[in-house]
């Protein structure tokens, strides 16, 4: 939870370089204007006809002050945290927030948390993975780096001879 609400709402530059949160995922406290679809700054993909698909995740609204868009608006973003504020156990209610293409826009302001069962299907709901768009700041891939299969042919190895030497260690 606190990730998502860090990355929706949260600016360290504001008030004087403290850092505040925004009302609103669009790094905004003015309410974001609805659209089907968009990356115009301060909009949100909400208050549509039930029935609406969500936008595509290209041009689903304006972007959070860290630049992340579709945090209001578009789905639910369901939360790892569990009602009870842990991650202590899978059948607990989960949380979910940002308001969704079907709803209207009190449902996107930070103050605004619901839960689900996560046992459920909810048509306006979603979750997020992240991942980096770069790992060696000169354009990168974006994805996520996978052990080469040399370097674990080179961890087995070890573990092989590791296990040997004891063995050796052990009859003698």
């Amino acid at each position: 939870m606190n990730e998502w609400y860090k990355a929706a709402y949260y600016n360290p530059s504001l008030n004087g370089g403290t850092g505040g949160y925004w009302d609103y995922g669009t790094a905004s406290n003015i309410a974001p204007t609805s659209v089907i679809s968009g990356t115009q700054q301060n909009t949100a993909v909400y208050d549509h006809p039930s029935g609406t698909g969500p936008a595509n995740v290209y041009e689903a609204g304006g972007l959070s002050a860290y630049g992340v868009m579709a945090l209001t608006g578009n789905v639910f973003e369901c939360e790892e945290t569990s009602s009870d504020q842990t991650h202590s156990s899978g059948g607990l209610t989960r949380g979910f927030r940002g308001g969704s293409i079907a709803y209207n826009v009190n449902f996107l302001r930070k103050t605004i948390r619901g839960f689900f069962n996560p046992v459920d299907e909810y048509p306006s709901g979603g979750f997020r993975v992240a991942t980096l768009t770069t790992f060696d700041g000169g354009g990168g891939s974006g994805e996520v780096p996978e052990p080469t299969s040399m370097a674990i042919f080179g961890l087995g190895t070890l573990g092989l001879a590791y296990r040997a030497r004891r063995k050796a260690k052990a009859k003698a």
